[in-house]
């Protein structure tokens, strides 16, 4: 091989590798989904267990959806999934996709004033995006609580990808690595990463749905002191720490049931099975990422570098060819 060629193999093979190493941001036009769930009957509308898409605001809009400040399980006392259609959110953008990406716990940036963070509880979400077109879609990257923020709440378990083609209606599964890390600048926040197996087109829509992971310590225990203490063959003789959180309790104060031994607990009485088990309830997400792989600034400098080198070289080449020329 020439020094030309092997030249330009290296620097090809340098520009390649390098792709994945460095990315850019593509734009999400809108997304859609059913806005998140909160404790209204604890805490009122402006509380700070309200964990609702409050800034979602359609295109072209001033001022919020219609459905941003509003419950996704409406007025049902226990969100799940059956029930989770209460406020659909379409045609704009919100605290998803606003480039913010909370430092904090989630608890201390809750609520309609300092809401960072849009939460599911007893469901695994599916949230539709909507990208800039004419571009390449290598990697997603999502934002969310991690499992050491407390309050039931744990990162998805698992996240999987659908494209679909507008223009065909066509859905696909899309083949994809996930990983996990902790967000650098807080322990609060965990960076679930999905790198696409091909690159795939941003003219099509990414459809994300969020699976939950099974109970953690705090959904232990708190299965262990309000729940597996009752009896549902004799309610008065049930004994829990502090109260009893059984479904359906027509015997109890409708605040306290939650539905956790129905959607959390898996339906079981009594003491839980060691290993994983159950569901824990609550999944928060700060933000959501489309990345585009570009060659890193040093890349684009060993291109032009390399370039150069063998525009050089041609024009010896081309000097050295007249001079031994016959006149």
């Amino acid at each position: 091989m020439s020094f030309r060629l092997g030249l330009f193999a290296a620097l090809s093979s340098a520009f390649l590798g390098s792709t994945a190493a460095s990315a850019a941001l593509i734009a999400v036009t809108s997304y859609e989904m059913n806005n998140g769930n909160g404790a209204a009957q604890f805490t009122g509308p402006t509380g700070g267990q309200n964990y609702f898409d409050f800034t979602y605001t359609q295109t072209g809009q001033s001022t919020p959806h219609v459905n941003a400040g509003r419950n996704g399980s409406g007025d049902n006392m226990i969100p799940t999934a059956s029930n989770s259609n209460a406020a659909p959110l379409s045609g704009g953008t919100g605290l998803l996709t606003n480039n913010v990406i909370p430092t904090a716990n989630y608890s201390e940036v809750s609520g309609i004033s300092s809401g960072q963070y849009v939460g599911w509880k007893y469901q695994d979400p599916t949230i539709l995006f909507h990208l800039a077109t004419g571009q390449s879609v290598s990697q997603i990257q999502l934002f969310v609580a991690s499992n050491n923020s407390g309050g039931l709440v744990g990162a998805p378990q698992n996240v999987t990808v659908t494209t679909i083609n507008s223009q065909t209606n066509q859905s696909t599964l899309v083949a994809a690595t996930m990983t996990a890390a902790a967000y650098q600048n807080s322990p609060f926040t965990t960076v679930i990463t999905l790198t696409l197996d091909q690159p795939l087109s941003s003219d099509l829509d990414f459809s994300l749905q969020l699976f939950r992971g099974p109970l953690l310590a705090d959904g232990r225990q708190y299965y262990a002191d309000h729940v597996q203490g009752y009896d549902p063959a004799n309610p008065a003789a049930s004994s829990c720490v502090g109260f009893c959180d059984p479904d359906p309790a027509p015997w109890a104060d409708p605040k306290v049931v939650s539905g956790f031994r129905e959607y959390a607990a898996g339906g079981i009485f009594g003491p839980l099975p060691d290993g994983p088990v159950g569901l824990e309830p609550w999944i928060m997400v700060s933000e959501v990422r489309f990345l585009s792989a570009v060659p890193e600034p040093s890349t684009w400098m060993m291109m032009i570098a390399g370039f150069a080198g063998l525009g050089y070289m041609a024009m010896r080449r081309k000097r050295s060819a007249l001079a031994a020329s016959p006149v």
